[in-house]
């Protein structure tokens, strides 16, 4: 089997088969091929920090790392540092100052999925990299990152742009804001005029100034939002994008990894991998007890993989296999991984 680079690889997966460790493994993997590589995670347990060295200051910044010899570059996602990347770049500084920005771009605040995209994008335009290996969040924080896209298109529809355009041609002729309640009641429609009204009623007029200036200082920064939503026409490419599911040999565990493909099936492409985690197969056949109950289950573990994998094949064009490791370091398991996958590269 021959696995061909892209430009982007993402990994998905339920909690708990061991995602992060094989990204990981996987860009060190790349980076032994001499590719330029960004690590990216959105995870929120944040392992990525654990397993790389990294402190608590390198959240959100890009910080360049070395792991048994091998450099690349790595990048805990900080939806607020990528607020203020995003300020910096289209000139909109008002975008890190406004505080319903400020509180919208908290790790939790709602939009965390959506500014992940924007950063991959982002990272990838500097040109700096051949690959960016994205880490995804477990389960169902992972549809989550996947329909921040229809998030983005929902956002900047053409509603949106007419009353954007009539904004800023208010601001424009006024010489200063007039944004408030009173302008946005001439213009919206009658059930978001209730919502924001019964907004003013509860936390005053200066919360529905700041809440709709920091609608239109969204929309001023829509180029780097509509590039993230461009990322999806990458992500959905065979030619630019690999996509692992990665799940372990368990039998709930496969079922999870089987039913998140069926939901992401609009995202994710048909010339796709599952990556089958923490496999005994090969070492219980170099094992032979000679107790007949030791004996009973290792003929007990290995029929139950034996059918998992088979059933897995029949539902994934590809399946990778990678092997459990007897150890409680982090490091030994990330080298394990990453010399694994030289058997897979093409």
């Amino acid at each position: 089997m021959g696995l061909e680079i892209k430009s982007f690889e993402i990994f998905c997966g339920t909690g708990g088969v061991g995602k992060t460790t094989l990204a990981t493994s996987r860009a060190l993997n790349l980076s032994q091929m001499g590719k330029r590589v960004l690590l990216i995670t959105i995870d929120p347990a944040k392992r990525l920090k654990d397993l790389l060295g990294l402190k608590g200051e390198h959240v959100g910044d890009v910080t360049s790392v070395e792991l048994q010899g091998l450099k690349l570059d790595a990048l805990l996602m900080s939806p607020e540092k990528t607020i203020q990347r995003m300020a910096r770049q289209y000139n909109t500084p008002d975008l890190a100052s406004n505080r319903i920005v400020q509180i919208l771009s908290r790790p939790y605040g709602g939009m965390n999925e959506i500014l992940s995209l924007v950063e991959v994008q982002m990272q990838f335009e500097t040109g700096k990299y051949d690959v960016v290996v994205l880490d995804t969040p477990p389960g169902a924080h992972f549809l989550d990152f996947l329909e921040g896209v229809g998030k983005i298109r929902s956002f900047f529809n053409q509603n949106f742009v007419e009353i954007f355009s009539y904004l800023s041609q208010k601001t424009a002729s006024a010489g200063k804001k007039v944004f408030g309640f009173g302008l946005i009641n001439k213009i919206v429609s009658s059930g978001v005029r209730k919502l924001l009204g019964y907004l003013q009623n509860v936390t005053g007029a200066e919360f529905i100034d700041d809440f709709i200036q920091a609608i239109h200082i969204i929309y001023q920064s829509r180029e780097a939002f509509m590039k993230g939503l461009a990322l999806q026409d990458k992500l959905k490419s065979r030619t630019e994008c690999n996509w692992f599911l990665v799940t372990s040999v368990e039998q709930g565990k496969a079922q999870e990894a089987v039913e998140m493909k069926s939901h992401a099936s609009e995202f994710i492409h048909q010339d796709h991998y599952l990556v089958l985690n923490k496999c005994l197969e090969q070492e219980l056949r170099g094992w032979s007890p000679s107790d007949e109950s030791l004996n009973n289950v290792k003929k007990s573990l290995e029929g139950k993989e034996i059918s998992l994998k088979q059933q897995l094949r029949g539902l994934f064009p590809e399946v990778l296999e990678f092997p459990e490791v007897i150890s409680l370091s982090p490091t030994d398991h990330i080298q394990h991984l990453t010399e694994k996958w030289k058997s897979y590269v093409v």
